[in-house]
C-alpha cells in the first residue's frame, strides 16, 4: 500500500505529489473508492475528486485526505480510467447521456436473447429491427444486473429510423449482428448509466440540401447447416 511519510509525500516515487489540506469536494463523494496502482506495481484506495488537466489526477484517499497526482505515475489502466472519467463529466456538464464502452457481461447478457435469423432486408429501418430484438429479450426475460430488462437503443432517438438496412444477413450472434450493423453504418456500440445498449451515430452525413443521407450495407448470405 501506498503510505503516508514526512515530509509529507506518497512514497519517493510519487515525487510530483502534492497534498492539499482541507480541500473536499462534492464530486469525491459521487465516487466509490478504488484502487489505484503506479508503475511500480504499488496500490491505494481512493476516489477521483478532479482531473484538472491531462497530466495530473486528484484523489482523495479513505482517510479524507487529497492529493494531486501527476497522471503518468499510474498504470496504463488507471490513466484510461481517469480519460473516461473526464469526459463523463463533460457530458454531464453538457446535458450528455453518460455512455460506456460494453464489457463482455453486457454482451453476454445480449447474446442471451439468442441468434438473429439469416434474413434479407430491403430498405428497412432500424428500428424494426431494434423492436424484434427487444421483443426477444422480452420473452426471453433477459435482465441487466440491475434487474432491468435488457434493451437496445439508439443515440440520438431518432437514429433507428434514419438508418436503412439493405441486404442479406447470415445467421449470427445478437451480439455479431448488432457490431455487423454499427460497423456498417457508422455507429458505435455503447451502454448507457442504466446497462442498456445503445447505437450511437458517430457521423451524420447530409445531402447538398441539409437533409441526412440514410446508411445502407449489405454482406453475404452465409447460412450454416441446420
Amino acid at each position: 500500500m501506498f503510505t503516508l511519510m514526512k515530509p509529507l509525500k506518497l512514497l519517493a516515487c510519487l515525487v510530483t505529489l502534492q497534498f492539499t489540506c482541507g480541500l473536499t469536494l462534492q464530486a469525491a463523494d459521487q465516487q466509490e473508492l478504488r484502487q489505484w496502482t503506479d508503475t511500480n506495481g504499488r496500490s491505494i484506495t481512493a476516489r477521483i475528486v478532479d482531473a484538472p488537466n491531462a497530466d495530473s489526477v486528484k484523489i482523495e484517499r479513505e482517510d479524507g485526505r487529497v492529493f494531486t497526482v501527476a497522471l503518468k505515475t499510474f498504470s496504463a489502466a488507471d490513466q484510461a480510467f481517469v480519460t473516461t472519467w473526464r469526459t463523463e463529466q463533460a457530458d454531464i456538464a453538457a446535458g450528455r447521456p453518460i455512455l460506456k464502452e460494453p464489457d463482455a457481461a453486457l454482451w453476454t447478457l445480449l447474446n442471451s436473447g439468442g441468434s438473429q435469423p439469416a434474413s434479407t432486408y430491403s430498405n428497412t429501418p432500424l428500428d424494426q429491427i431494434i423492436e424484434a430484438i427487444n421483443q426477444r429479450f422480452v420473452v426471453k426475460a433477459v435482465k441487466t444486473p440491475a434487474g432491468q430488462p435488457l434493451a437496445v437503443r439508439t443515440e440520438p432517438a431518432d437514429l433507428a429510423s434514419r438508418v436503412q438496412i439493405s441486404g442479406d444477413m447470415p445467421r449470427m450472434s445478437l451480439q455479431g449482428f448488432v457490431q455487423t450493423v454499427a460497423n456498417a453504418n457508422a455507429l458505435t456500440v455503447k451502454k448507457d448509466a442504466s446497462g442498456m445498449l445503445v447505437l450511437v451515430d458517430k457521423t451524420q452525413p447530409t445531402s447538398a440540401d441539409g437533409k441526412p443521407v440514410a446508411s445502407f450495407f449489405g454482406v453475404p448470405m452465409n447460412t450454416p447447416a441446420p
